[in-house]
């Protein structure tokens, strides 16, 4: 029986785990269907009474003040609580918490189906559940332009999993074009990589959109290490993005060490099987520049028994009853289960794909520290021949994305989080929470995201020009939250309530604007040119003046056409400000925002005085919401805290999940945190 939040000095934290876990992570089904992740709406929860107050119906209404509640038909004592009115979730979650006739409350999660392929033997590859392909192909299949290099006994080129997938390569047994695999064992390798996914046949690969070049170097005889120092070099030239050698033997070979090498120098990823014999070393994989993979049992839970102990290993992946590809001489194409280091090893190479897809410049050593550091360790550390614990292709690829986040946030973020300048956080110290959310213009449907305090980054095409100043967007965050019209693709909206949340100030600030104070604000015509602001907002929207506050001498300056209001004299100084940036590795003086508007978005409300609970105590704040973030001006504020960007990540992270963001820096945050104290 799933059991939801009850009460005690625990029943925060558990909520908290519970929506991270809803927001961010995903849920199987069964093994024929769809995985799926979750979303809770900020406005639907669950309630179920004890037993013993199963009839006590309306006191709940007094609990949730205005909120709607629905019985559900089928359970008794249990309710949907919709927090439509004035009564916000956070507020009637509370109150239903510390009541003792509520046995629990939980958020009334809304699943959305996770991409995954119809290949008719999906079910049966396990091992893409146990390394958690179905979350990372929510992200990226990858892409045509990244090209695997299988170099091995050749590839059936012809199979139905491989069809239309395979380059034309090299036969260096024969000196020729013909890459038949009369093995079956390179086949069933590039399937593992490759394999066609979503089209109703067979199995789907690992990094099912990119290309396979095949590279024969062996037959049933073995493959003689001329012939694979030869491959080697043939796939770095021939350009591979990722080279795969599932072949190994105990003694070393300064020829092929030499293209391994060559390989390296020119950032080429090998990765290459750690060997079936657990007494011996197996080489190229013991090598240092390959990225080493031993084989796990079935489900990932322990090495595989015939594993090498003894070759250098960086991390495993399931090695026993595989299910891949197959060709047999007389029978043509199949599908078998295979076991061994040489069938872990492409899964390896799939994910390192499915990384360079998204990052194609990726280094061998970022990529290895990626693979090992987010790997799970689901067998105990130090276990001989399992490297740093089982693949988790997921959590790797995410890593992929890392460099751009930090791109973003490093240019005004780093000299402060450094301690080289004094000034207010663009972005925020830390990401306190990154995954995936839905959103439709995707491959999959589906874009991961970053949360921190200023605001949100998201990259929606993973597979776009990574240098544009646009291929790190930051959501429209106030207007979705102004509107409540919660966007879930380009033209896709999820109608919501607007946020009743204070836009700048304490959280419990009692008497400051919400974000659905500004929803009537704004077509509210603009304010001529030079007119001083002493126009006054509370929290119930009304406009008033205070001539008080023509002292601050703040005048309405840039008119913006696309939104109609102009912008406050404080915020457009801001928003042109120079200061210390962090550009090309260097520090130089540079402006804060590059392109002007590309952290903020146009004004769509006009500027504001508030009176406004602010460090505990009630002050003068002037507030304007733009398309992608409000910005406060506190006039008691230090030099460099004067005008603040509001923390409008952390207000639509709440608005849209009904929790609290959590505090600190996610497991995964992308950037590298302060030095010291900061404001």
């Amino acid at each position: 029986m799933t059991r939801g939040i009850g009460k005690g000095p625990r029943a925060v934290a558990a909520l908290l785990v519970l929506l991270l876990g809803a927001v961010f992570g995903s849920l199987p089904v069964s093994a024929t269907s769809d995985a799926i992740s979750q979303t809770p709406p900020s406005t639907d929860w669950i309630v179920a009474l004890r037993p013993e107050a199963r009839y006590q119906f309306q006191s709940l209404h007094t609990l949730v003040g205005d909120a709607v509640l629905k019985p559900l038909e089928y359970v008794p004592g249990t309710y949907v609580a919709r927090f439509i009115g004035r009564t916000g979730a956070a507020d009637g979650v509370a109150r239903l918490l510390a009541s003792s006739a509520v046995a629990y409350v939980e958020p009334d999660i809304r699943f959305t189906y996770q991409w995954e392929p119809n290949d008719p033997l999906l079910p049966n590859q396990d091992w893409v559940r146990t390394i958690g392909l179905p979350d990372a192909w929510s992200l990226t299949t990858g892409t045509p332009s990244v090209v695997v290099a299988v170099v091995d006994s050749g590839v059936h080129a012809d199979h139905p999993d491989l069809a239309g997938k395979v380059l034309e390569g090299y036969n260096f047994l024969q000196s020729g074009s013909d890459v038949s695999d009369d093995v079956g064992h390179g086949t069933a390798v590039a399937a593992i990589i490759a394999a066609r996914g979503n089209d109703a046949v067979g199995i789907a690969g690992a990094a099912m959109d990119v290309t396979i070049l095949p590279v024969k170097v062996g037959d049933a005889d073995g493959a003689p290490v001329s012939a694979i120092a030869n491959g080697v070099r043939y796939a770095v030239d021939h350009g591979a993005s990722v080279i795969n050698l599932s072949l190994g033997a105990e003694s070393e070979s300064a020829t092929l060490h030499q293209q391994i090498q060559y390989a390296y120098e020119r950032n080429v990823p090998v990765i290459a099987a750690a060997g079936n014999d657990p007494n011996r070393p197996t080489f190229p994989a013991t090598y240092q520049e390959p990225i080493s993979v031993g084989a796990a049992t079935h489900d990932g839970a322990d090495v595989a028994p015939f594993s090498s102990r003894v070759s250098r290993v960086d991390l495993t992946a399931p090695g026993m009853s595989i299910l891949s590809a197959h060709w047999q001489e007389g029978v043509g194409a199949t599908w078998e289960t295979v076991h061994g280091t040489s069938f872990a090893a492409p899964m390896v190479a799939g994910t390192v794909a499915l990384m360079r897809a998204v990052n194609p410049g990726m280094s061998i050593e970022a990529i290895r520290a990626a693979l090992t550091g987010t790997a799970r360790q689901t067998y105990p550390a130090g276990t001989l021949g399992g490297g740093a614990g089982l693949l988790d292709a997921a959590a790797a690829v995410r890593q992929a994305y890392r460099p751009a986040f930090a791109r973003t946030w490093e240019a005004a973020d780093q000299p402060v989080a450094a301690l080289a300048t004094q000034r207010t956080w663009l972005w925020g110290p830390a990401a306190f929470a990154v995954g995936p959310e839905p959103y439709v213009e995707t491959q999959h449907g589906h874009r991961l995201v970053a949360y921190f305090d200023k605001a949100r980054m998201e990259v929606t095409d993973p597979h776009a020009d990574a240098s544009s100043p646009w291929y790190v967007t930051t959501g429209l965050l106030a207007t979705e939250m102004i509107t409540g019209a919660l966007q879930l693709g380009h033209n896709s909206f999820e109608q919501r309530s607007p946020a009743n949340i204070p836009v700048a100030g304490d959280p419990d600030d009692p008497s400051g604007p919400r974000y659905a104070t500004f929803a009537g604000l704004v077509d509210v015509p603009a304010l001529d040119e030079g007119t001083v602001i002493t126009q006054t907002l509370d929290q119930d929207g009304r406009v008033g003046f205070d001539e008080r506050l023509a002292a601050y001498g703040v005048t309405a300056v840039d008119y913006i056409p696309e939104t109609g209001h102009r912008i406050a004299s404080v915020f457009a100084e801001y928003l042109s400000s120079s200061g210390l940036v962090l550009r090309d590795g260097q520090y130089q003086t540079g402006p804060l925002f590059d392109p002007a508007f590309y952290a903020s978005g146009y004004p769509i409300t006009e500027a504001y005085w508030a009176r406004v609970k602010l460090a505990g105590e009630m002050r003068d704040v002037l507030v304007q919401c733009f398309e992608r973030r409000c910005l406060t001006y506190a006039p008691d504020n230090p030099e460099g805290w004067k005008v603040e960007m509001g923390n409008v990540g952390r207000h639509y992270y709440q608005w849209r999940t009904g929790q609290y963001p959590p505090e600190g820096a996610a497991q995964e945050n992308p950037v590298p945190l302060a030095r010291g104290p900061q404001w």
